[in-house]
């Protein structure tokens, strides 16, 4: 068996407003079918507030970190330098917030990172070892550049790894800075794109070994690929940044099939007693409750990660499970929780825990 036993999550010290992001958006922006765009679709994103390593986006601070020029795009050698001054301080934010963690971490076996957002070797896994001082003998792996369902394949590995080996105890961190690939761009995937993504990191361990009480057991994985939704979530390198190709078909793709998945895992709807569903947009997940006949509050920790934070990315996830979780009384015991995460690919991960 295998269990989670801790889920903490950190965001950077920028907050910005729906409203401050658009209103930077449009400010960058001549065309007026496009800002009309950003701003129907800011106001109907079911997304308050966003956080970020730059402060650029909020228009009344003054000595902007990246965007300087409306008329310039950040090269993506100044993102990634960004990316790797910050990315490790927002991993290590995360993991800190783990109860005890400085005793936690001398039985640490295994640490698994993930990212899509920056890359730069030696990446985080060595660079969290050193600062965190691990022991220098503990495993690695990395997962990048999967996206948003990232954080379920981590797990999946820590799972696999528990299972397979005595006393195991894998420190899994997810950290994503989406905001420093913001494009000044009026084409309908970047619309879209910056009106969704903030910055955030989750960390989580998952070991061998339940603890004395209230155990988060990890039961199975399923995976699906929508090979005709390959078009419709893309994610790749330029000169000016990392471009994300995103439609507005996601959702259809994502919710037409989800039924047929199930059936095909045997996962009955009377099986499942909670849902941890990544907020990857507003209408995936109010698609969701449609597609499954189920009542919004079943995802409210969904709607209120998205509120609070936006999609960060393979951290998201966490941020919903965490919420979940908190929320499990002791009359719980015994019920299944369903995580559902979505990236490129058109890809679908899904998990199933029990709270024992």
């Amino acid at each position: 068996m295998s269990y989670i036993l801790h889920i903490e999550t950190a965001v950077p010290k920028y907050k910005h407003t729906q409203k401050n992001i658009s209103d930077f958006f449009v400010k960058n922006t001549t065309e007026s079918d496009a800002q009309r765009k950003i701003n129907f679709l800011s106001e109907k994103s079911g997304i308050d507030t966003r956080h970020s390593v730059v402060n650029d986006f909020s228009i009344s601070e003054d000595n902007p970190t990246l965007f300087k020029s409306s008329n310039e795009l950040a090269s993506l050698s100044d993102r990634m330098q960004l990316y790797k001054r910050e990315a490790l301080d927002l991993a290590q934010a995360a993991i800190l917030k783990i109860k005890d963690f400085q005793n936690l971490k001398n039985s640490l076996t295994y640490l698994i990172t993930v990212t899509c957002t920056g890359l730069f070797a030696p990446g985080l896994d060595i660079e969290l070892i050193e600062k965190l001082e691990l022991n220098p003998k503990t495993q690695r792996s990395s997962i990048n550049f999967m996206g948003c369902n990232a954080a379920i394949l981590a797990l999946n590995s820590a799972n696999a790894i528990c299972k397979s080996t005595t006393n195991a105890k894998v420190l899994i961190v997810c950290v994503e800075l989406c905001t420093i690939h913001f494009q000044n761009s009026s084409k309908d995937d970047y619309i879209l794109a910056n009106t969704l993504f903030g910055d955030g990191a989750a960390a989580a361990i998952v070991s061998s070994n339940p603890t004395k009480e209230n155990n988060i057991s990890i039961k199975a994985f399923n995976s699906l690929i929508i090979p005709q939704g390959k078009k419709d979530m893309a994610w790749q390198l330029s000169e000016t940044g990392f471009l994300m190709n995103l439609t507005s078909y996601v959702s259809e793709l994502i919710n037409g099939n989800m039924l047929n998945f199930l059936k095909d895992i045997d996962l009955l709807k009377s099986n499942i007693d909670f849902y941890a569903i990544h907020p990857g947009g507003k209408k995936i997940v109010d698609e969701f409750v449609q597609t499954l006949s189920l009542k919004k509050e079943q995802l409210q920790a969904s709607y209120d990660v998205l509120s609070d934070y936006g999609n960060m990315s393979s951290p998201t996830i966490l941020f919903v499970l965490k919420k979940v979780l908190e929320n499990l009384l002791k009359s719980d015991k015994g019920k299944v929780i369903f995580c559902a995460a979505f990236g490129p690919g058109l890809s679908i991960e899904t998990m199933q825990l029990e709270y024992v």
